[in-house]
C-alpha cells in the first residue's frame, strides 16, 4: 500500500506539473455586476489550489481512487479534466477529454476478443473520466484568477496519470 501512494504522489507531482490555464472562450467577464467584459484577456494571477501545487499533489494522491477494473486489467492511462475556475473560486463546467488508456495486461488480454479488447479499453478509459471528475468535484474553492485586481473566470485544464505499482 505504501509503494502504491509513493507512485500516486509521483503521478500526481507530473500531473500538477502538466497543468495550464486559458481564458473561457477568449472571453472573461470581469465583474458580474458591471458585465464589463475583457476580449482575449489573460489573467495576470492564475487561480491556484489552496496552498499550491504541493497540496494539489497531496490531495490527489490522498483521494484519487484507481479503478477496480482497470486494477483487474493492468490499465494505465491519461485524462485530461478541464474545468472553470468561478470568480469565487468554486469549480464548475467539469469535463474530461483525451482519456486514454496507454497500458493493458497483455498476458490477461489474449483470452478476450478483439471486439471485447476494445470495449475494455472504452470502459476502463471512461472510468478514468468518472474518478478525475469526482475527485476535481470534491476540491475546496480554489484562489480565483485575477485580472486588472478583480477575479475572474478562467478554464483550467489538469492532466491526471493513472499508474499502477509494478
Amino acid at each position: 500500500m505504501k509503494s502504491f501512494r509513493i507512485l500516486m504522489a509521483a503521478m500526481a507531482m507530473l500531473t500538477a506539473c502538466g497543468a495550464s490555464a486559458q481564458s473561457t472562450d477568449s472571453t472573461m467577464v470581469v465583474n458580474d455586476s458591471a458585465q464589463a467584459v475583457i476580449q482575449h484577456a489573460t489573467p495576470e494571477v492564475m487561480p491556484e489550489y489552496p496552498g499550491g501545487k504541493s497540496e494539489l499533489i497531496l490531495y490527489l494522491t490522498t483521494n484519487l481512487r484507481y479503478p477496480e477494473l482497470a486494477k483487474e486489467y493492468g490499465a494505465e492511462g491519461r485524462v485530461v479534466m478541464d474545468f472553470i475556475v468561478d470568480y469565487d473560486g468554486s469549480l464548475t463546467d467539469i469535463s474530461a477529454r483525451n482519456c486514454n488508456v496507454t497500458k493493458l495486461n497483455e498476458a490477461k488480454l489474449s483470452q478476450e476478443t478483439e471486439a471485447r479488447k476494445d470495449e475494455l479499453r472504452e470502459a476502463i478509459a471512461l472510468l478514468f473520466a468518472r474518478e478525475g471528475a469526482r475527485v476535481i468535484r470534491e476540491m475546496p474553492k480554489w484562489s480565483p484568477a485575477r485580472r486588472i485586481g478583480v477575479a475572474v473566470r478562467v478554464k483550467y485544464s489538469l492532466p491526471i496519470r493513472f499508474m499502477i505499482p509494478e
